[in-house]
C-alpha cells in the first residue's frame, strides 16, 4: 500500500497486544486475515480496533467465525487444502491471500485514480525506477 502513497504497516499479533495498536485511530482500516477466522492471537487486535473506530476487513474462509462475524467486511477465500502431503502447512492459503492482497491494492489504484508518474516520484531506484524516470 505504501507503493500507492497509502500509509500502511505490518503490526506482528505479538506486538498488537502489548502496545502496539497505539497508532490505530478512528477512521483507519485493519485488513486481518485467517484461513480458519478463529486465531486467538487476531481476535483481540480486533477488538481494540473496532474500540477505536477503526473498519475492519477480514479475510478468511470461514464465515461463521469469530473473524468474519466481527468484521466490517469480510472477503472469502476458499481453499480446498493444502499442498503440503499434510494438509497442514499454510502454503496455498497463504499464496491465496497474497492473490487478494494484490487484487486490493490492484482495486485502490483504479479507485483513487493512482498513476504511474506518482509511482515514479517515489520509486527512483532499481530497474522499475530507471524505466518510470525515463526523460
Amino acid at each position: 500500500m505504501c507503493c500507492i502513497e497509502r500509509p500502511a504497516r505490518f503490526l506482528s499479533p505479538a506486538e498488537a497486544v502489548h502496545g502496539g495498536t497505539g497508532y490505530i485511530q478512528k477512521g483507519d482500516v485493519l485488513l486481518l486475515a485467517s484461513r480458519g477466522g478463529k486465531t486467538q492471537e487476531l481476535l483481540p487486535i480486533m477488538d481494540i480496533a473496532k474500540a477505536k473506530g477503526a473498519c475492519i476487513i477480514a479475510v478468511t474462509e470461514n464465515l461463521l467465525s469469530p473473524l468474519a462475524q466481527g468484521a466490517d467486511i469480510v472477503l472469502p477465500m476458499k481453499i480446498t487444502r493444502e499442498t503440503d502431503k499434510y494438509n497442514s502447512q499454510g502454503t496455498t492459503s497463504f499464496l491465496v491471500t497474497c492473490a487478494i492482497f494484490d487484487a486490493l491494492q490492484a482495486a485502490l489504484i483504479e479507485e483513487t485514480g493512482y498513476k504511474n508518474e506518482q509511482f515514479a516520484v517515489i520509486h527512483p531506484g532499481g530497474a522499475v525506477g530507471e524505466r518510470l524516470n525515463v526523460k
